[in-house]
């Protein structure tokens, strides 16, 4: 069999696309540097062990190693800007030691400085009243940017936007920033599904989840996809759409202030695009911009085919870590129809046999702050909507689905009593061994706005494949089921 071309190369042609893909929406561009964030990486410990978060006496005062890692690498790629900086994250705004880091970083940033620095921070405004989300507003995204500034000297060549955004509110079609992007310089950066929550990620009963420090060229599609956004949150002050709600400010010379006409300038600029990836890291970036950004649902959102092509292209395993796969609401279950029918082509496939292996959280897992993980749909759910869209045909594959589990030794967190289920938050997918999803974007149906890579080399996929996959896998399994 002839090698398979590079993603870069097919899947902007498959999608119709100019060569090279849509700046900051699904590009093919490349990476010189991959390090998976996989956090807390507690492979076969005992979920009633709390020596990861808890000091002597109950003092919380620790962090696993691999969540450390996450929290110092956030302050590094802040503190090493040199021209620019994009944060862009899902409220609740930053908190603990991710806001800590973030502040430190700005600090160190700011220090001896004489070249101008312009930082953008970009949160997606839900107002969910749910218990266990907190609802911020207005005056709490200033005070937000006010403190995370705090240490900026006053006289520092530093300028701080902020934008707390929502694009679209009008169900069935709501619309908010989702992906998560710590990014600088169009250099280094942070991409995945993590969101800077400490009490979620830091403290008692850990969400499991996934991003990436990726350092190249891939870094500024990153920068491009958020221009996009920046550049609606501009269009807001002069022409204010009705199912939109943006609060712009801006810090500098020690004050925030609200601001009638936000325009940070647009930093990366795309280069011309290349016909296939170039660097050491062949990837294609995917970015997703939601409902009201532009007026194109098709094209706004083109990246969100580039999942199903990829699962389409499957000679022998598709493995999928993931916080849920479908939306319970009132009693019904949405799923995505292109995912769904994909899954049950791939498995009736009658050239190839492909195993789909899928982890979840929990059904109903919360962590405990109370924030939910799960949206409800059942495993048996799942597992019917797959037999449902298969119709009797002959399988030729399996599929197989499992709770996320990371030890032997129990089935629960622990501590002091209080008992929880496991939370995924990862939006991992892996084809074939050779190709690797990490982003924000989850594959439930949605209309937000997400960000990530899909990675096209062999060499880092098994990497991911023996560090990550398996030992997931290897646990879960033990729980799983068997959907055909």
């Amino acid at each position: 069999m002839a090698p398979q071309r590079s993603i870069c190369d097919w899947l902007p042609a498959a999608l119709d696309l100019p060569p090279g893909g849509l700046p900051g929406q699904l590009a093919a561009t490349s990476l010189d540097h991959f390090e998976l964030l996989q956090t807390p990486e507690l492979w076969g410990q005992d979920p009633a062990d709390n020596s990861y978060w808890s000091g002597g006496d109950g003092e919380v005062s620790r962090m696993p190693a691999a969540s450390r890692r996450l929290v110092e690498l956030i302050e590094d790629v802040v503190a090493n800007a040199e021209r620019w900086l994009d944060i862009a994250a899902l409220q609740p705004l930053a908190s603990g030691e991710f806001a800590a880091a973030i502040r430190r970083g700005l600090a160190r940033a700011a220090a001896n400085r004489t070249e101008p620095l312009t930082v953008r921070i970009l949160y997606g405004r839900h107002d969910y009243p749910l218990h266990g989300v907190v609802r911020e507003g207005e005056q709490d995204f200033e005070r937000f940017v006010e403190d995370l500034a705090a240490e900026i000297p006053p006289s520092a060549a530093v300028r701080v936007h902020g934008a707390f955004l929502r694009t679209w509110e009008k169900w069935p079609t709501p619309s908010w920033n989702h992906a998560k992007i710590v990014a600088a310089d169009g250099r280094r950066g942070i991409v995945g599904g993590h969101n800077l929550w400490h009490d979620d990620y830091l403290s008692f009963a850990p969400v499991h989840d996934v991003s990436a420090f990726v350092e190249g060229e891939g870094v500024g599609e990153a920068h491009r996809f958020l221009d996009v956004l920046w550049a609606f949150v501009a269009a807001q002050a002069e022409h204010p759409s009705e199912h939109a709600l943006c609060h712009a400010v801006c810090w500098s010379g020690g004050e925030v202030a609200a601001v009638a006409s936000p325009s940070p300038p647009v930093l990366s600029q795309p280069a011309a695009m290349p016909s296939a990836c170039q660097g050491a890291i062949p990837v294609i970036a995917v970015g997703r911009l939601g409902a009201g950004v532009v007026p194109d649902a098709k094209v706004a959102n083109v990246a969100a085919a580039a999942t199903t092509l990829v699962f389409a292209q499957a000679r022998r395993s598709i493995s999928l870590s993931q916080m849920d796969f479908g939306i319970l609401l009132e009693g019904v279950n949405y799923w995505r129809e292109d995912v769904v029918t994909a899954l049950a082509e791939v498995l009736t496939a009658p050239d190839r046999s492909v195993e789909v292996s899928l982890v979840l959280s929990e059904v109903g897992a919360k962590v405990a702050g109370g924030g939910a993980y799960s949206f409800g749909t059942t495993y048996e759910a799942i597992a019917s909507i797959i037999r449902e869209k298969i119709a009797g045909r002959p399988v030729t594959g399996r599929m197989r689905l499992a709770p996320i589990r990371f030890s032997a030794a129990g089935q629960r967190w622990k501590h002091d009593g209080r008992e929880l289920t496991f939370c995924n938050h990862a939006k991992v997918w892996i084809v074939d061994e050779t190709l690797l999803h990490v982003g924000s974007d989850n594959i439930y149906p949605h209309t937000l706005q997400e960000f990530g890579y899909i990675i096209d080399s062999e060499t880092i996929v098994r990497d991911v494949v023996r560090s990550y996959w398996e030992p997931l896998w290897r646990f879960s399994s033990q729980a799983a089921i068997d959907v055909c």
